[in-house]
């Protein structure tokens, strides 16, 4: 009975020390590594710049687009507006978009020509340089969830909010 007791005793001793030995293992692995800089990819000054202003029109053509929603909006909620002003504004929106698109294109092919493959590489990991995906815009999960709790609280228009006793 002794022997059996003594022999659990040495596995359970044996598995300790095994999960032991792999927790430092992977605490080792993930010790602080440093992020590879521009500098280290061979980005000059020059092309810093250019990377910084093409960072810019990005940003540029992003508020453009919530501005042009916040307009379009707008247009929606007003049931007055003809059709000939709808589409004016819906044309020169679009043209608007190709030429900040256009501006773009023109930076990041001016951008590629001039810096490294790796440099490339990470620039496009990073979304800098245009990889299919649309622009990040990092939002916590309470942020998604009171969004979700307003989008659900119907907004009572004009109308309704005459109606209601006061």
């Amino acid at each position: 009975m002794k022997k059996k007791w003594i022999i659990r005793f040495i596995q359970i001793c044996g598995c300790v020390v095994l999960c032991s030995i792999l927790a430092s293992a992977q605490k080792n692995d993930n010790g602080i590594k440093e992020g590879i800089t521009l500098s280290d990819l061979g980005v000059t000054k020059e092309q810093k710049v250019q990377i910084e202003a093409m960072w810019k029109l990005k940003g540029q053509k992003h508020s453009q687009a919530i501005n042009d929603l916040k307009t379009f909006n707008r247009l929606v909620k007003d049931s007055l507006i003809g059709d000939n002003e709808i589409r004016e504004t819906l044309e020169k929106t679009r043209l608007k978009r190709k030429a900040m698109q256009t501006q773009i294109d023109k930076a990041e092919e001016a951008l590629i020509q001039t810096i490294s493959p790796r440099a490339q590489l990470h620039l496009t990991v990073l979304g800098i340089l245009d990889n299919g995906l649309p622009r990040r815009i990092a939002k916590t999960q309470t942020d998604k969830a009171t969004e979700q709790k307003k989008s659900d609280i119907p907004i009572p228009t004009e109308e309704q909010s005459e109606r209601t006793p006061q």
